[in-house]
């Protein structure tokens, strides 16, 4: 029997998903840039995914359809820098590597320099540390919703609360909701977020992903999105099937959001009960589950390397993870846990659980007894 623990990276596609996209795209296969009538009616199929989104989710965002997360962090980080040369960035060192590396990349080519609020050992921004670094030539707060690696919620209408009272009021404010979407509420409205970003392989759609933003009042947003995609071809192209299930997940996902973060969580206390009676005071809950996504289990075993723990449990059939799968393979410790305080040494023994709808708790059962062996055999 085969465990799957790594949903934080992709999770199983619902099967209802995998047919209605195999559905779609045998009538919607039309280009949604041409011109002939085949590409008018898959622009049209994209427009309304992009309005049905927005609606479940950002009510008055504008949807820029794209193929992955890392896409629609880029397209977001790229247009603002873009549209404002010379100003500041404020972020933190517990991003996910597609928010940084997109950072670096545009605040370099647009001259935006980049500062790093503080990150306490609760994972959760520092106050006093992000008021200190707002100073009226920031144009762009970027900051998680959810932690990838920790599943560590940041309270984004406190931090708003934060940018307003030290801000000129023109910063824009970017929440990586790639972790969140479906799974834990997104204050779109009262952290008035500017972007917010999804991807169909973290909430059970077989492929997709969107970023929503606010446009201004003269469009100008929509206009260098389009140049983004139009001229620069800096974007791949969401094809309109994927966009309409994609949509149609959001939508069926968030009906059961309450009942569905009370599943994840049974099986998340399950799992870290299980793997207290094996491991005992050989391991740390990095961050109280009462500050974290129900979806996500992160531990520290100081005298242990996670990532070898995850291969131990790999040969046993169990998919774990010891941080974010992009960096899975580096040899640096987690920068997220450098960034909470956490020596070198501690940070290697990271060590990640993710679950979704169809983990079941007998998966919880049967995993105890493979982490047991895994923690013998080490």
């Amino acid at each position: 029997m085969d465990l799957y623990f790594d949903n934080a990276a992709s999770c199983r596609p619902f099967e209802w998903a995998v047919r209605q996209f195999s559905e779609t795209v045998q009538r919607f296969y039309g280009n949604q840039e041409s011109a002939g009538f085949l590409g008018v009616r898959a622009n049209r199929l994209t427009g309304e995914a992009g309005g049905r989104l927005s609606e479940a989710l950002a009510p008055g965002a504008e949807t820029l359809w794209c193929n992955t997360g890392t896409d629609a962090l880029a397209a977001a980080v790229r247009v603002h820098c873009a549209a404002h040369p010379g100003t500041a960035i404020v972020t933190t060192e517990a991003e996910h590597p597609a928010l940084k590396q997109a950072i670096r990349r545009s605040s370099a080519a647009w001259g935006l320099p980049v500062f790093h609020a503080k990150i306490g050992r609760d994972g959760r921004v520092d106050p006093d540390s992000l008021a200190s670094l707002l100073t009226p030539k920031v144009s762009l707060l970027a900051i998680h919703h959810v932690n990838s690696e920790t599943g560590v919620v940041q309270d984004l209408p406190a931090i708003r609360r934060v940018l307003d009272s030290c801000s000129s009021g023109k910063t824009k404010f970017l929440a990586d909701t790639t972790q969140s979407v479906c799974k834990v509420a997104v204050p779109w409205e009262e952290a008035r977020l500017d972007f917010m970003t999804l991807s169909g392989c973290k909430i059970g759609a077989p492929c997709g992903a969107a970023l929503l933003y606010r446009d201004t009042k003269d469009r100008g947003m929509l206009r260098r999105f389009h140049a983004l995609r139009g001229n620069d071809h800096a974007v791949g192209r969401c094809v309109p099937a994927a966009a309409s299930v994609l949509a149609a997940v959001v939508e069926r996902n968030l009906s059961a959001l309450a009942e569905r973060a009370e599943h994840a969580g049974r099986i998340r206390k399950k799992v870290l009960e299980a793997i207290r009676r094996s491991a005992g005071t050989r391991m740390r809950e990095t961050v109280p589950g009462e500050f974290t996504s129900p979806y996500l289990l992160h531990l520290i075993f100081p005298e242990l390397q996670g990532a070898v723990l995850v291969r131990i449990l790999e040969s046993k059939g169990v998919s774990a993870a010891a941080g974010s799968a992009c960096m899975a393979e580096t040899s640096a410790p987690s920068e997220t846990l450098r960034a909470m305080g956490y020596s070198r040494a501690q940070a290697f023994g990271a060590f990640r659980l993710s679950f979704w709808d169809d983990t079941t708790e007998e998966d919880a059962e049967v995993f105890e007894n493979l982490f047991d062996s895994a923690l013998k055999n080490y």
